[in-house]
């Protein structure tokens, strides 16, 4: 008897061994290093996004057409530097994520003195981001600055885990349609300060710093004027994968003639690389 409870432990022991041993280790995914875009067929790039990142995994330099601009580190605060060594911009980060974007500029009547000539003030549901206040500041010739009170820029209206509308205020609202594709932790889209769906800042490295990203990849997107019934244009969007990366994003713009606008068509096709390997 006592050699067949110790064989039944013996057993057990060992299947739970197993059990420990048999479990899958998930790979992190590698990180997105250089977006490029096409515009219309075009072998010139409408744009591009080389992304390097610090032996801590943050984005440590971005290059694009208009320069390198590398990001500092300091507590609570990124700032960006752009390749002159010129201050360009500042986010403050509370907890993981931003709160507070600054822009800023040269004093055109004292170019000795930089200040902040835009300030995005951010706020979040839990981690889902939902509006953004604008502050402008302009410099007054006679000395000083003039600051307006904060105005609603953005606002982001959210369902199943994804954006489906985003309103830029007081103009213009994008609705979002999604389908059943997951989208990738390392493929951090985000409709963020966008008018126009079709733009650089929709990928971007540091939009996994507003919250949670969109849980599923959109299908389609209408863009309408506030206001206004009709949609003045028309988004699809199309993907490429290669196992759990997208490599290939391919945007369709169908432009609406409205109040005597032109109407036309344009296509987007952005391919993206992942060369930064994650511990």
């Amino acid at each position: 008897m006592k050699k067949s409870v110790c064989l039944m432990l013996m057993l057990l022991i060992g299947l739970v061994s197993c059990g420990d041993d048999d479990k899958p280790s998930i790979p992190k995914l590698n990180k997105l290093t250089k977006i490029t875009c096409k515009k219309n067929g075009v072998d010139f790039p409408e744009y591009s996004l080389d992304i390097t990142y610090n032996q801590d995994g943050n984005v440590s330099k971005m290059t694009t057409s208009k320069g390198t601009f590398n990001l500092i580190y300091t507590d609570n605060k990124i700032s960006m530097i752009n390749a002159s060594n010129v201050h360009t911009e500042d986010y403050q980060i509370n907890g993981n994520v931003i709160v507070n974007r600054q822009e800023w500029a040269v004093n055109e009547y004292t170019p000795s003195e930089v200040y902040v000539k835009n300030e995005y003030r951010y706020k979040y549901n839990r981690s889902n981001l939902t509006e953004t206040d604008w502050v402008f500041q302009r410099p007054l010739e006679e000395g000083g600055y003039k600051k307006n009170d904060p105005v609603a820029l953005d606002k982001y209206t959210w369902s199943g885990g994804n954006v489906t509308v985003y309103q830029y205020l007081p103009r213009d609202e994008v609705n979002y349609t999604y389908g059943s594709q997951l989208c990738p932790a390392n493929f951090p889209f985000r409709a963020l300060s966008t008018l126009r769906p079709v733009t650089p800042d929709l990928v971007n490295p540091l939009n996994s710093l507003y919250g949670a990203l969109n849980r599923n990849l959109p299908e389609s997107a209408s863009r309408y004027q506030l206001g206004e019934s009709k949609n003045n244009a028309e988004y699809t969007f199309r993907y490429q994968t290669v196992g759990d990366y997208i490599t290939s994003m391919i945007i369709t713009e169908d432009i609406k003639s409205v109040d005597g606008s032109e109407a036309g068509q344009n296509t987007y096709e952005y391919s993206f690389t992942y060369n930064y390997e994650t511990n």
